[in-house]
């Protein structure tokens, strides 16, 4: 089975499932991955439970995603509570966020992410912790 089909049927059985899901329902160990035309897991969306809401939203609890690049893990974020737009591929939410990447950690409240464009936006109380730089590239960063 070729990829565009396994990715077809895989986007399918996802709509299905919620669709077959009455508003208000919850369901456990929610999973939602999306990969690009070659094959390659571009991002994932996990949570411990998905409740449909009544406009269509997807209500997950402990959200975490995973963002890919290459088949490696380039980016995790995970907040409390999320509101998931599987048709618009993006995502919001007003609960405490924490963003990480190798060298950087930014934590906040809220954040809106649009997976069409590949921005993320934190709200506010924004924090940035930058781990293991050297000297030099301090040095260099500066004006």
């Amino acid at each position: 089975m070729n990829f565009r089909r396994k990715r077809n049927l895989l986007g399918a059985t996802i709509v299905l499932l919620l669709a077959g899901v009455a508003v208000g329902q919850v369901l456990k160990g929610f999973r939602y991955p999306d990969y690009d035309e070659k094959g390659q897991l571009r991002f994932e969306i996990t949570g411990d439970e998905a409740q449909v809401q009544p406009s269509g939203l997807i209500q997950i609890k402990n959200l975490k995603m995973t963002f890919y690049e290459q088949g490696k893990v380039m980016m995790r974020v995970s907040t409390p509570q999320c509101l998931f737009d599987r048709v618009k591929r993006s995502a919001a939410s007003s609960s405490d966020v924490c963003v990480s990447r190798k060298e950087i950690e930014l934590t906040g409240r809220g954040f809106a992410w649009d997976a069409q464009d590949g921005r993320m936006k934190i709200l506010s109380n924004t924090r940035v912790i930058l781990r293991n730089l050297s000297a030099k590239s301090v040095v260099e960063g500066a004006p």
